[in-house]
């Protein structure tokens, strides 16, 4: 607990040097830098053989920390196809506050394929093909509004396990978007460095992200601090 503490600590002194660096630069007309804090409560439980259900609860906040930004609720279910390979799928209602604090209510459905392997004794190999596609603006129910955009996505995670308390992570992923406007393209990427901590009462990631946009004359640059919190049942 007091190592969680110090990890908390540091974090968010952190975030607040971030927060005031952005906040005393310039702004432009597009957003181009911007400090957001992900954090995650997901409810996992074994049903059945192989197969695993899960509910989360999301808040996100952007605006250097102060602005809400979304509220997301998804269930998901996976199945276990053998030791190394998993298979899933996953449905989650989003209320999006854009940095014009317009809202709307989104939905998303994922489909993906993943693998797992130890490659020595305490590192860890993850990868993760999965293909989304998202409604806005309600229009899943209507047919007048039905604009929707189909993300391919790649990720490749390496996992130390230090102790029986803590797993280091350094992950890449790769999103290739595809819409109505324009032809397929490699839309972003986004870089995470984390801890996952067993804290007795359930699992904790702590984790710093870098999400950065592609194929853009003024790309963005998205800092992210992510505290997720995880409870088998």
């Amino acid at each position: 607990i007091e190592c969680l503490r110090r990890l908390l600590k540091y974090f968010f002194i952190f975030a607040f040097f971030l927060s005031f660096w952005f906040s005393s630069s310039g702004q432009e007309q597009k957003v181009v830098r911007d400090l957001g804090l992900w954090t995650e409560i997901k409810l996992e439980k074994d049903i059945l053989n192989d197969f695993k259900f899960a509910f989360s609860q999301h808040l996100r906040l952007h605006k250097n920390m102060t602005g809400f930004d979304d509220y997301i609720s998804e269930a998901a279910l996976e199945y276990k196809i053998n030791s190394n390979f998993d298979i899933g799928a996953a449905g989650r209602y989003t209320r999006n506050n854009h940095f014009d604090d317009l809202a709307e209510n989104d939905y998303r459905y994922d489909l993906y394929f993943s693998y797992d392997a130890n490659i020595r004794e305490k590192l860890k190999i993850f990868a993760r093909a999965k293909y989304q596609k998202e409604f806005y603006g309600s229009g899943v129910f209507n047919e007048f509004l039905h604009y929707f955009e189909t993300t391919y996505r790649y990720r490749l995670k390496l996992e130390f396990e230090k102790d029986e308390k803590h797993a280091f992570y350094a992950s890449g992923e790769i999103f290739r978007l595809s819409k109505k406007s324009r032809e397929p393209f490699w839309d972003k990427y986004r870089i995470w460095l984390g801890d996952e901590i067993a804290a007795g009462f359930g699992d904790i990631d702590l984790s710093w992200g870098i999400e950065r946009e592609l194929n853009a004359m003024n790309p963005y640059t998205y800092f992210i601090l992510k505290i997720n919190y995880t409870i088998e049942l």
